[in-house]
């Protein structure tokens, strides 16, 4: 429990940070070294001033000197939102139990959610429920637009590439209430615009999740920096860039990026932009960046690929759109809260416990019965309320997502993009919601602009947000994104003048469709898993494949209208590739879309 003094210090930080126009744009956090108890400990929060709805990663480095403990790393923290908004703050809360043996080095990257307009956060170390070390509050603006959102520029300030790297920064004018002005680092700008938006970070001390990534605009690195990486960081960097990121290797080609095993197809021609699952990598020149100017080459690449499915996540042009009640998708047969029958059952619950019971027990004259038929009349109503809710409703979680998951069966990859509302009857589910630890999960809350419930996070075995995402008898909106390996395919071989297909994603295909050259062949009807069925010439109305008023509907049926070539699209019962973060789900009118390349994506 922190001391009154302290209390009221955090409240005077909290509000200057809520008063602000802009949070500084140089990068916010520490970076330092503590020695206690026998065990060296290495922060590393020093992250962007400005991000867009993500993760903030703060990444530790952590030496067991004594005898094997288990030691916890607890962060605790508060989120504003502007008056532009529903106004206010809700706490945050994350922990993360660490195993340590004796000489253990642990190195690890802590993933804290970000999304509102202002966020601090502090970490401590403790054991055993004591607090070994407390680190300082990191504060920055999470809740930015995605083109006022700081890129990460990966080199070392004394390199060659560094120096010429430290010339692009965009920078950011306070004078002009925070914003961005598009002009390199250096360059002539309005007064005031001495700022970095951007910021440059030695390989090193990347992160080893790629979910710290999320809240920025682009990555910059080049082959040298690339080289320095270990496996974890550059994983991290193109499953980043393969959920949606702009990755600019300057000076580089892909064969220095993928491993033989991984390399793209060798027919594919070398192109200066090419794409990688949602995301694209950009093979620029240090020359055509400084040329163009950073903020040109910036804007460029946005216009190269679809925002709708790309990072940072809040491009989407629905971004936080709720249809109605609180849900972003309507959820068939949940009607929100029945307000009117609770209303008419509390009033008879009134009427009986207080005027009818004393009434009856007046006309008998035994009102000193009153303190057993007031409780009992007490229970009676709870049971009846209980039993409406579950004759009404259940006791289960309902949900309704869309998904939409890019296939690359030569590179045997899957990235997932997924909007998703839920409603928990009776009750929210008892461990709340578990995630993977490298999936990226967005709480947009019932307003599209972020739960603004206190949120608890569980880091030791997976994502498991324990509190603060779902309630009993609220709707709860999340947008996710995910890539793991995937050996899940669909096998295509021409039959004469037909094509048979083989369905490998092991759930049933509702509608498929498949370009070869010119032509587009279609699935008369559905294929259950493992089965083989017959493709017939035309592709049908998209209309009668996409239903309306989905997030992005308008999107899925232009893609059904103009499938790229070598491509399948498959409308799936379910998806293998998403996950929706409860076990036992009651999931109804989902849309599942799978577009996939049987030789790889061009």
């Amino acid at each position: 429990m922190e001391a009154p003094g302290q209390q009221r210090l955090v409240w005077l930080c909290s509000l200057l940070i809520v008063a602000c126009p802009a949070a500084p744009a140089r990068a916010a956090g520490e970076y330092r070294t503590v020695e206690v108890e026998s065990l060296r400990i290495a922060i590393d929060s020093e992250w962007a001033g400005r991000t867009a709805p993500g993760y903030l990663p703060v990444r530790f480095d952590i030496t067991n000197l004594g005898e094997a403990r288990v030691i916890e790393i607890v962060g605790q923290g508060l989120r504003f939102f502007r008056m532009t908004r529903p106004a206010g703050q809700v706490g945050l809360a994350i922990r993360q139990a660490v195993p340590l043996a004796r000489g253990d080095r642990v190195r690890l990257t802590v993933p804290v959610p970000v999304y509102g307009d202002n966020e601090n956060i502090r970490f401590e170390i403790r054991e055993n429920g004591r607090v070994l070390e407390r680190f300082n509050y990191t504060g920055f603006a999470s809740g930015n637009r995605p083109d006022t959102t700081s890129a990460l520029i990966v080199a070392d300030t004394d390199s060659a590439f560094g120096k010429i790297a430290a010339r692009w920064p965009r920078t950011i004018s306070p004078a002009r209430g925070g914003t961005v002005v598009l002009t390199p680092m250096g360059a002539a700008g309005p007064k005031g615009s001495t700022q970095p938006l951007d910021f440059l970070l030695a390989p090193a001390r990347l992160p080893s999740n790629w979910l710290g990534f999320t809240s920025l605009r682009a990555i910059v690195i080049g082959p040298s920096e690339w080289g320095e990486l270990n496996d974890a960081q550059k994983s991290a960097i193109l499953t980043w860039t393969a959920c949606g990121g702009d990755l600019f290797f300057v000076d580089g080609d892909l064969s220095a990026l993928f491993p033989s095993e991984q390399h793209p197809p060798a027919a594919a021609p070398e192109r200066p932009v090419r794409a990688y699952f949602f995301g694209r990598i950009h093979l620029a020149t240090s020359e055509s960046i400084t040329a163009a100017g950073f903020p040109d080459t910036l804007s460029h690449a946005a216009l190269l690929q679809d925002a709708n499915w790309s990072l940072p996540a809040n491009r989407a042009a629905d971004w936080g759109v709720i249809a109605e009640r609180g849900f972003r998708l309507p959820i068939p047969g949940v009607a929100g809260v029945p307000a009117r029958a609770y209303f008419l059952i509390l009033i008879v619950f009134s009427l009986l416990i207080g005027p009818v019971n004393y009434w009856l027990l007046w006309r008998a004259r035994q009102q000193v019965l009153l303190v057993l038929t007031a409780p009992l009349i007490s229970a009676m109503f709870i049971l009846l309320l209980a039993g409406y809710v579950v004759a009404g409703e259940g006791l289960g979680v309902r949900a309704r997502a869309v998904t939409f998951t890019m296939l690359d069966q030569a590179r045997k990859g899957a990235a997932t993009r997924s909007s998703l509302s839920l409603y928990a009857a009776g009750m929210a589910p008892s461990g709340g919601l578990r995630f993977a630890r490298d999936e990226a999960v967005f709480t947009i809350g019932p307003d599209g602009t972020g739960s603004r419930e206190s949120q608890m996070l569980d880091l030791t075995e997976a994502q498991r947000f324990a509190a603060g995402v779902i309630q009993a008898r609220s709707p709860a909106n999340l947008e996710t994104i995910g890539f793991r390996p995937a050996r899940e395919r669909l096998g295509f071989e021409r039959e004469g003048d037909a094509i048979s297909v083989v369905n490998g994603l092991g759930v049933t295909i509702r509608a498929l469709i498949y370009r070869v050259g010119e032509t587009v062949y279609r699935l008369p009807d559905p294929l259950l898993p493992g089965h083989k069925g017959i493709l017939t010439a035309g592709a049908g109305r998209a209309a009668d494949i996409v239903p309306t008023g989905l997030p992005l509907s308008s999107r899925f049926e232009h893609l059904f209208n103009h499938p790229p070539g070598g491509s399948y699209l498959a409308v799936l019962e379910r998806s293998p590739f998403w996950n929706a973060g409860v076990s036992a789900l009651d999931e109804r009118d989902s849309f599942h879309v799978v577009i996939g390349w049987v030789e790889g994506q061009p």
